[in-house]
């Protein structure tokens, strides 16, 4: 089957054309056009300014994800939410105009789902794919959530962030140490620039708090350390450089610390066959290589998606049409900002 994906959920605007590989999911072509530059300046995105950016970008995009496939395409899918209602419009009308014009089936897609089902997208027919049971930690800029897959369709909802997401805390971390939008990048960055030597002399005078990670549970909370960052700087005399880079690098080991701690509990308590990591924040090198190895060491598999198929894009919501298809009558499809990811 090949597939004509579209996703539109935020400030990115993609198409992508999508076909069966094995097991797995290969990508024909994969457009993203994005607008994070232009929400630089706001320092966040502007949900209007998305909006409209998309409705200037969406046929161009996919038009140019078409290409010359266009009489082998034998479905369109399209992610109808969770995300911002203005940019889901765009990209869920689209789909249902080409779906009645196409004369094509109409597949919807949940755009977490679509993040966990990037994981099986590959380029050869022999490569390995994820094996039900699974855990699933998904990380975004809206979304800390760990899910446990029986199957490609039945997922149940284990635990997750009890208030800010972890992308979301990484940008307000970010915002307050004077790094620019969007944070996780620029925290990555200053993670990168620490030294031995720096870490041996602030040593542990900059020790953020863990919170929940003793619980018994799999529950998380990340808004605390927000609020430990705040009082830190609002502190201090002058905010140089050293210390910038130091309360980034204690901040993002905090938060992977809880990441990790609670995914190995699920893994104890749930023992899956492999773990998925996805999801915007799936891109932190930290994260993913920090997690990987745990998860190995404990005898299980471990899928990350390539970095160009962590943040939104279309490929992922082609992958999960395949894997999970979902066929809707268009006239039937709307934009849902507030779906859960199972």
């Amino acid at each position: 089957m090949k597939i004509l994906a579209i996703e539109s959920t935020c400030d990115e605007t993609a198409a992508a054309v999508v076909e069966n590989c094995g097991a797995g999911v290969k990508v024909v072509s994969n457009v993203v056009a994005s607008s994070v530059l232009m929400h630089q300046k706001y320092g966040g995105i502007v949900p209007e300014v998305a909006a409209r950016e998309q409705i200037k970008s969406i046929v161009p995009v996919i038009t140019e994800a078409v290409g010359e496939e266009k009489e082998t395409i034998q479905s369109i899918a399209v992610s109808y939410g969770p995300g911002l209602m203005g940019s889901l419009l765009v990209g869920v009308e689209s789909a249902k105009t080409l779906a009645w014009a196409w004369k094509k089936p109409l597949l919807q897609v949940n755009h977490m789902a679509a993040h966990v089902f990037a994981n099986w997208i590959m380029d050869e027919a022999s490569k390995e794919v994820p094996q039900f049971p699974a855990v699933g930690l998904v990380v975004s800029g809206g979304h800390t959530d760990l899910v446990f897959m029986k199957d490609a369709k039945n997922w149940e909802w284990i635990g997750g962030t009890r208030d800010d997401a972890v992308g979301e805390a990484f940008d307000k971390a970010a915002r307050l140490l004077g790094l620019p939008y969007p944070g996780g990048p620029e925290i990555s960055k200053a993670v990168e620039r620490v030294t031995p030597e720096m870490i041996k002399r602030f040593g542990s005078k900059y020790k953020l708090p863990r919170p929940l990670l003793n619980e018994d549970n799999l529950e998380m909370s990340f808004s605390g350390l927000k609020a430990a960052i705040s009082k830190i700087v609002t502190g201090l005399e002058n905010l140089d450089e050293e210390t910038r880079d130091m309360l980034a690098w204690e901040f993002s080991n905090a938060v992977i610390e809880i990441l990790i701690n609670k995914t190995m509990k699920s893994v104890a308590i749930y023992q899956p066959k492999c773990v998925l990591l996805a999801g915007g924040v799936a891109a932190n090198k930290q994260l993913r290589e920090g997690l990987k190895l745990n998860v190995e060491n404990s005898g299980v598999k471990f899928f990350c998606p390539e970095l160009k198929y962590c943040g939104d894009n279309a490929a992922m919501v082609g992958a999960a049409a395949i894997i999970s298809p979902k066929e809707v009558r268009p006239v039937d499809l709307r934009p849902d900002p507030s779906v859960t990811t199972v």
